[in-house]
């Protein structure tokens, strides 16, 4: 129609139109392949609002999430392994680019996209974003319970006493110290009573009093308690009255340890009720000194803060609400620097359905679900409306496409070592990603078992390498 209403408008007119039509049918062609690389980015980044939903509304056991998550982790790193990696150096060589140079490139790329996501996770988390996925959560939840515990422990270091319990042992302990304080002549234990509370003391000297019977008030001073020294434990393990009556001369501070929780801690760690019975049987100045020497109090409390690498129930839910369960920007941030290096990729290697390897798209797909699953609960847990998790990740989608559109703009069109080392870098991001926050979570939760489950998504994300590597074989050149 267009070429006949220019025919009658003159010769010119049609010349014009013959001149341009190929221009006007490559213009559609690349906003038609850019349009459908945006799609396809989407679809790869659309299982975080199924996640979603099936993380608010079903209750999956944590074992099925990680497993799932294990298969799509396999299934990443086959893509990025076999597809990206590999694909990409061949692609190198193949135009003309030295051996080693091509492996310098991606290797230096994928480097580089580790390095990037590794020190934005480290930023995003610092801001309020570890609240996004459950393995940040409890790590930055452990990294506040450290250092909330820096001065405690620090204070605890200093007595040569506690110094004899095993460092690795200690993260029972604190839990159930308090501070405690004496003012001079208050009384702290009175004879023939039953003791309350184990005390460690920081400042300060108490009086040791003995009453026979025959005697009026509380009795015959007949030692001291001083700085660095623990007192009430003996009676608390052997479960008798107090023998003597201990009353404050100066002001006393310090740590204490109440009768219940100590009975609790005796049952719960066989090592503290070994290493308390020992002190109580052995609690001599000479012993003390020759055991605790072992170790200086830096020493001790370096290894006991090292020690801490569990978190009770409720702790990742009260660190998180503390900081009133996250940044939501720094979230919705920490989750578009989850999907931008993957949406890239998929971007900027799509150059037609028929040519498509689909290995990145599905894996990606099964990466994200089980982990938007297990976020939108943590999320969830943290204090966010249903509405607001559904936004922060549901913009991923479109995020996505934005970016698979932009890479598929702007990448193939420019120097293959440059196309190379930018892919190579989202490559490292997603390796980084997979490493930091995919295969601790899945083996936290799932156990032993998800290295069998890594290994069967690998084996299924290779079997679509395998079968795009016989159609390629068979296409006729």
């Amino acid at each position: 129609m267009l070429i006949l209403l220019a025919a009658a408008a003159g010769p010119d007119a049609v010349n014009a139109i013959v001149e341009h039509a190929p221009a006007a049918v490559e213009s559609a062609a690349t906003v038609a392949r850019i349009s459908t690389a945006a799609g396809l980015a989407a679809i790869a980044m659309s299982s975080v609002v199924v996640g979603t939903w099936l993380g608010l509304t079903f209750k999956a056991s944590d074992k099925t999430v990680a497993n799932i998550l294990a298969f799509g982790s396999g299934a990443l790193v086959n893509a990025l392994a076999v597809d990206l990696a590999f694909g990409t150096t061949q692609h190198l060589v193949n135009s003309g680019i030295p051996n080693l140079r091509a492996w310098a490139i991606v290797a230096g790329g994928f480097i580089a996209g580790g390095l990037i996501y590794y020190y934005s996770n480290i930023l995003v988390d610092k801001f309020g974003g570890a609240a996004r996925h459950k393995t940040n959560a409890r790590r930055h939840a452990l990294a506040m319970k450290r250092q909330g515990a820096g001065e405690l422990l620090e204070r605890l270091s200093k007595n040569a006493v506690i110094r004899m319990l095993p460092a690795s042992e200690i993260d029972h302990i604190l839990p159930y110290v308090r501070a405690f304080k004496f003012e001079s002549g208050q009384e702290v234990f009175r004879q023939g009573q039953e003791p309350d509370a184990l005390y460690i003391i920081d400042e300060g000297k108490l009086g040791v009093f003995v009453n026979s019977g025959h005697e009026a008030g509380v009795g015959t001073r007949m030692s001291e308690i001083n700085a660095g020294d623990i007192v009430g434990e003996m009676a608390l393990v052997s479960h008798i009255v107090r023998p003597e009556t201990v009353i404050a001369e100066t002001t006393v501070s310090g740590m204490r340890i109440d009768k219940d929780d100590f009975e609790h801690l005796m049952q719960d760690s066989p090592l503290l009720r070994d290493a308390i019975l020992k002190i109580a049987e052995h609690h001599t100045l000479e012993s003390i000194q020759k055991q605790a020497g072992v170790l200086d109090s830096e020493a001790w409390e370096e290894m006991a803060t090292a020690s801490m690498k569990r978190l009770h129930a409720g702790e990742v839910h009260q660190a998180l609400a503390e900081h009133e369960g996250g940044n939501p920007l720094a979230i919705w941030i920490g989750n578009i620097l989850d999907a931008i290096p993957g949406s890239l990729v998929i971007g900027a290697t799509f150059a037609g359905i028929s040519t498509f390897n689909p290995t990145l798209l599905v894996a990606i797909f099964l990466a994200n679900l089980p982990e938007a699953m297990a976020s939108a609960n943590t999320m969830r847990h943290a204090g966010y409306s249903n509405a607001k998790i559904y936004g922060l990740w549901g913009s991923l989608v479109v995020i996505a496409a934005i970016c698979g559109a932009l890479g598929n703009a702007f990448l193939p069109s420019a120097p293959v070592e440059v196309l190379a080392l930018c892919e190579a870098v989202s490559g490292g991001a997603i390796l980084a990603l997979v490493a930091q926050v995919m295969f601790p979570h899945a083996y936290e939760e799932g156990g032993d078992v998800v290295g069998l489950t890594t290994i069967g998504g690998f084996a299924v994300a290779f079997l679509l390498t395998a079968l795009e590597i016989a159609h390629v074989a068979h296409v006729p050149h």
